[in-house]
């Protein structure tokens, strides 16, 4: 008799890699892992963000859409000037993404402003967000798990070149999705049509989530403590893969026997 698969391998699923590079400092390791540590209770981080949102709106310039609520949820375009009430109105909705982390230590060679050779220990900490959609099982029931998926890869990864006034879930982004993967059978391309918008908002809300935990809230702990030991770091990198692809074998649940 065939043997019962007790496992089997879930299609790939798109996420995010990023590591955190920094000095390793002996004194700052308790900050660092207490906020890792802290970083999945989501209602410190809450607190932590409003507490801190006058200041992350400068410092996130760059991403200050971010913090407009209205960019997620209705039909409009973001508004222009952000003020500190719109910024606490998205940390509200801010659902945590972090499940975990690991970090190693590697040695380093950095070469000053002036040519100098620097060595120096560096610490790194690796973070993998995981995306689940909550329209996994409307796609299941559709038989349009590939579209979905389809349509998170197209989102996350290969659109990120957008002008600051393009939505990822315009109807011309929407259009161009079609156009790149026709043919559709008619039941695909109902579930394109109806769910591009709805999934591509929740996949951008996510991404917003990251962004807000990592550069908002960990990596400011990070450079705060460094600051506050007298070593203030004129620089952190942070090198973000937006192309993770994560396979997960799962056990299945087991048949009873007949």
């Amino acid at each position: 008799m065939p043997e019962t698969a007790l496992t089997y391998l879930r299609r790939g699923q798109r996420g995010i890699f990023q590591e955190v590079y920094f000095p390793r400092r002996v004194a700052a390791q308790g900050t660092i892992f207490n906020a890792l540590e802290t970083g999945h209770n989501e209602a410190e981080v809450k607190r932590y963000l409003q507490d801190n949102a006058d200041v992350l709106l400068q410092e996130l310039q760059d991403y200050r859409h971010i913090f407009d609520s209205q960019w997620y949820d209705v039909p409009a375009r973001r508004k222009q000037k952000l003020t500190r009430e719109d910024a606490l109105a998205r940390i509200t909705s801010y659902v945590s993404p972090f499940m975990g982390w690991s970090n190693y230590v590697v040695d380093g060679v950095f070469f000053g402003k002036n040519g100098q050779m620097i060595e120096e220990a560096t610490q790194i900490v690796r973070l993998i967000f995981r995306f689940d959609s909550s329209y996994a099982v409307k796609a299941a029931d559709a038989q349009c798990k590939d579209v979905l998926r389809a349509i998170l890869f197209w989102v996350i990864t290969d659109r990120q070149g957008r002008l600051d006034e393009v939505s990822a879930w315009s109807k011309a982004e929407q259009k161009r999705f079609i156009k790149e993967y026709e043919p559709f059978t008619k039941h695909k391309m109902d579930f394109a049509q109806r769910y591009f918008e709805p999934v591509a908002r929740e996949a951008f809300k996510w991404m917003g989530d990251c962004l807000l935990f990592t550069f908002g809230y960990l990596v400011r702990q990070f450079s705060e403590r460094l600051t506050e030991l007298g070593h203030p770091e004129e620089e952190i990198w942070v090198a973000s893969f937006l192309n993770l692809t994560v396979n997960i074998m799962k056990k299945a649940p087991q048949q009873p026997m007949q």
